[in-house]
């Protein structure tokens, strides 16, 4: 299976939340490309069965919650009609709704969404190959 991992990182906890991601599933005997969500082009959308979409959570522990700038890059990517997506999210304090609204911004977009996961900083290795292996078990 052709996998996309697309990110929006900061700090680089997405990143290495990515990467990670990429690791488990070729393990598992797939191949994976990561790209910046700045970098996707719609060849790259085209030639995934299966993408992962991950940033990271700002905003403040009472309000304002949400998946950082994915009101401005998730209207820039390429469609995504058809496409099943494993969203992600790595937060520092409790991300609440946040997967919820990104879910939505790229159902916008045509997007299928099959799984979603929020990853504690500091923790990023904790729980990924279950998410990786259960979001791959949907399609395989």
């Amino acid at each position: 299976m052709q996998i996309l991992i697309l990110y929006q990182s900061r700090k680089g906890y997405t990143r290495q939340t990515a990467k990670v991601i990429a690791e488990v599933a070729q393990k598992l005997g797939h191949s994976v490309t990561i790209k910046s969500v700045i970098e996707a082009q719609q060849s790259h959308i085209e030639q995934a069965d299966l993408l992962f979409i991950g940033t990271w959570i700002q905003g403040f522990i009472l309000f304002g919650v949400k998946p950082a700038g994915a009101d401005l890059w998730v209207p820039a990517l390429p469609t995504l009609t058809g496409k099943p997506i494993a969203i992600f999210c790595t937060y520092t304090f409790n991300p609440r709704q946040s997967l919820d609204k990104l879910g939505n911004l790229l159902r916008a977009k045509g997007a299928t969404i099959v799984s979603q996961q929020a990853f504690r900083n500091g923790h990023l290795g904790d729980g990924v190959e279950a998410f990786v292996k259960h979001t791959l078990s949907l399609h395989t």
